[in-house]
C-alpha cells in the first residue's frame, strides 16, 4: 500500500487541536495501533507546544511523564515560546488527544497544536524506513566479535545526528524489547562510557541479566557516589567506573573496598587486576608530559622492578639492585633528622653533618653524594630491611625523552626492626630504559595517621613472581610450551605440575629437579620414551 492510497494520507497536513478533532480521525488512529500497520509508521506528525520555557530535555522527559509514552523526536527546536518536533508515533498523537490537548504546568489550556501527517519518512530519511528500524541498525552495528556491545556515546551517534534523531537518553532503549532482549542474549562485555548518566540505567541493564554478561564499563559519567551504583548482576568481573565523580571523593583504599563488596566476584577494576589473595591498589600517576603508551609502560616496570628488589634482606639488596645504576651514577641522601633521634641513628652515618640554622635547636639536616653504582649498592646494603607499600606511591611524570626519564616518587615504607613505623619516601630519579644515572633520596619525613592506618593493609602481588594469577587458554599454553622444552616431559605431566604449584614455572622447575635427581621419574613421562640420562637436562635447567 502506497502512502496515496492508506486512510491516514485523507488527513495529510491536517491542524489537529482541542477545537478541530473529532471522531473519525480518531478512529483511524486507533485502528492502526491495533493492527500495528506498517505503512502508518512512515507518517511524520509535528508537534507544537505552547508557552514553553524550559529545554528540550525537560520537555521530553515531562512529556513522558505525563502521557505515559517515549517519544523519540526529530527535527526539533525552539522559537520563542513555542517548542517543536515531528513525531511517527501515532501512541503519542491519541495519548495527546485523549488528554484534550492540555500539556502539565502551562496555563493556557489550547497549548498543543498537531500538523498531522506533515511529511514523510521519504522526505526526512531519503527512503522508506521509520525510526526504530534505525535504531535497531545503530545498535545491531555496535556489536562485534568479541560479544561486546559498544553504547559509548550512543546518543550523539552520526547516525542519529545526519537524520536529525534526537535520541535525548539512552534510557530510551528500553522500549525496544525485541531488540534489546535479542542482544542482551548474546552481550558479555556492555560499553555505556561517555554517556552523562547520574545513575545506572537499570532499564537498560535489566536486559543483560539473565545473560552471560561479564564487563560493564561505566566510565566517564556523571555518577556522584557508590550509593547510586546498582549491583547489575552477581556475575560482573570487570567493571569500569575512572571519570565519574565518585571516583574523587574517595581515596584509592575505600574506593576498591566498596566497590569490591559490591561487586564481590571482581577480578578487574578500571583496568587494573584484583589479586586473588587479596586487593592490590595501583598508585598514582600524574604525567605532567605526554602520556604516551611506552612512558607508561616504563614506569610500571622500573617501580616494580626497583621496590621488588630493594625490599630483599641487605645481603641480597646488594646483588638484585647493584647492576640498575649506572657505572657513573650519582645518589644523594639527604633526611630532616630531630638530634634525639636515636632511632634512625644508621642514617646518620650515612651523611655528614649540616646545621640548618632555622631549625638549629631541633634538627639536623643530614646530606651526603655517593657515586658509581658499587659504592651506591654498598651504602644501600647497608640500610636495615624495609617493606615499601606500592599502593601508597605517587609517581609524577615529569618529563621523558629517547635518552632520559625524569621521575618523582612518593611513598609509604615501614623497616623490620622498628615496630611498623612508617615514613614517607621522596625520590628522584633520572633514567634511561637500562640504568638509573641520578637519585635524590629523602626517606625520613614521617606521615599523618590517616596515612598510617591505611597503610600495609592487604597484600602486595610479588610482581617479579613467575606465576599467573586467572591465566587464559593462551597463557597456559605458553607456559606448557616453555616448560616442556626445559625439560622434555610430554604435556599431560607439564600440566599436572604446574597446576599443582599453581601456574609458577619456578616452583615447578624446582620439584622437577628434585624428582629429576632421584633417578625415579618413569621414563613414559618423557616426550622420548628412551629418556633415561637426565643429567644435561638438569645443567640446562639450573
Amino acid at each position: 500500500m502506497s502512502f496515496n492510497d492508506h486512510e491516514l494520507h485523507k488527513y495529510q497536513k491536517f491542524l489537529l487541536n482541542r477545537q478541530s478533532s473529532y471522531s473519525k480521525l480518531a478512529e483511524s488512529i486507533e485502528n492502526c495501533l491495533k493492527s500495528e500497520d506498517k505503512v502508518a509508521k512512515h507518517f511524520m506528525h509535528k508537534v507544537m507546544i505552547h508557552n514553553w520555557q524550559h529545554t528540550l530535555h525537560q520537555l521530553f522527559d515531562r512529556m513522558h511523564t505525563y502521557f505515559g509514552v517515549a517519544i523519540i523526536p526529530i527535527n526539533c527546536s525552539t522559537q520563542g515560546d513555542i517548542a517543536t518536533f515531528y513525531t511517527s508515533s501515532l501512541t503519542v498523537i491519541s495519548e495527546i488527544i485523549k488528554f484534550d490537548f492540555m500539556f502539565p504546568y502551562c496555563r493556557t489550556m489550547y497549548n498543543i497544536d498537531i500538523l498531522f501527517c506533515d511529511k514523510t519518512s521519504m522526505d526526512f530519511f531519503g527512503k522508506m524506513i521509520t525510526v526504530d528500524d534505525i535504531v535497531n541498525s545503530v545498535v545491531s552495528q555496535r556489536f562485534n566479535e568479541l560479544c561486546e556491545l559498544d553504547l559509548s556515546n550512543f546518543c550523539d551517534d552520526n547516525e542519529f545526528t545526519s537524520k536529525r534523531i534526537f535520541f535525548y537518553k539512552i534510557s530510551l532503549l528500553a522500549n525496544f524489547k525485541i531488540l534489546m532482549l535479542r542482544m542482551g542474549r548474546d552481550t558479555k562485555i556492555l560499553n555505556l562510557s561517555h554517556n552523562n548518566l547520574s545513575v545506572v540505567p537499570l532499564d537498560v541493564l535489566n536486559f543483560f541479566i539473565k545473560a552471560d554478561l561479564s564487563a560493564v564499563n561505566l566510565s566517564y559519567n556523571s555518577i556522584p557516589s557508590i550509593s547510586e551504583l546498582a549491583r547489575v548482576s552477581s556475575k560482573i568481573e570487570k567493571l569500569w567506573l575512572e571519570g565519574n565523580p565518585l571516583c574523587a571523593e574517595l581515596d584509592a583504599v575505600s574506593y576498591v573496598k566498596t566497590v569490591t563488596m559490591k561487586f564481590p566476584r571482581l577480578t578487574e577494576l578500571d583496568g587494573v587486576p584484583l589479586n586473588q589473595n587479596g586487593i592490590v591498589y595501583p598508585f598514582y600517576r600524574n604525567y605532567l608530559c605526554a602520556s604516551e603508551r611506552k612512558t607508561k609502560m616504563l614506569v610500571e616496570k622500573f617501580v616494580t622492578l626497583y621496590f621488588s628488589n630493594y625490599d630483599q634482606p641487605p645481603k641480597i639488596r646488594k646483588r638484585k639492585i647493584e647492576p640498575l645504576y649506572d657505572e657513573n651514577a650519582v645518589f644523594t641522601l639527604t633526611c630532616d633528622l630531630p638530634e634525639t633521634d636515636k632511632m634512625n641513628y644508621h642514617y646518620t652515618q650515612c651523611s655528614r653533618n649540616m646545621l640548618n640554622p632555622s631549625k638549629r635547636a631541633q634538627y639536623v639536616q643530614r646530606a651526603k653524594t655517593y657515586t658509581s653504582k658499587q659504592n651506591i649498592s654498598n651504602i644501600l646494603s647497608t640500610f636495615p630491611e624495609t617493606l615499601h607499600d606500592r599502593s601508597t606511591f605517587t609517581v609524577d611524570v615529569l618529563a621523558h625523552s629517547n635518552k632520559t626519564l625524569h621521575l618523582i616518587i612518593d611513598g609509604i615504607f615501614k623497616e623490620k626492626f622498628t615496630e611498623g613505623h612508617l615514613y614517607s619516601l621522596s625520590t628522584q630519579l633520572r633514567i634511561t630504559p637500562y640504568t638509573i644515572l641520578r637519585m635524590i633520596c629523602t626517606p625520613i619525613t614521617f606521615p599523618s595517621q590517616e596515612m598510617i592506618s591505611a597503610s600495609f593493609l592487604h597484600p602486595v602481588r610479588n610482581m617479579n613472581s613467575l606465576s599467573l594469577i586467572n591465566p587464559t587458554p593462551e597463557e597456559c599454553d605458553a607456559l606448557i610450551n616453555a616448560f616442556q622444552q626445559l625439560t622434555q616431559l610430554r604435556k599431560t605431566e607439564v600440566e599436572l605440575r604446574l597446576k599443582y604449584h599453581s601456574w609458577d614455572i619456578r616452583d615447578a622447575l624446582k620439584s622437577f629437579m628434585a624428582d629429576a635427581k632421584t633417578k625415579n621419574m618413569p621414563s613414559d613421562l618423557f616426550m622420548d620414551s628412551d629418556f633415561s640420562d637426565s643429567s644435561s637436562l638438569l645443567d640446562e635447567v639450573d
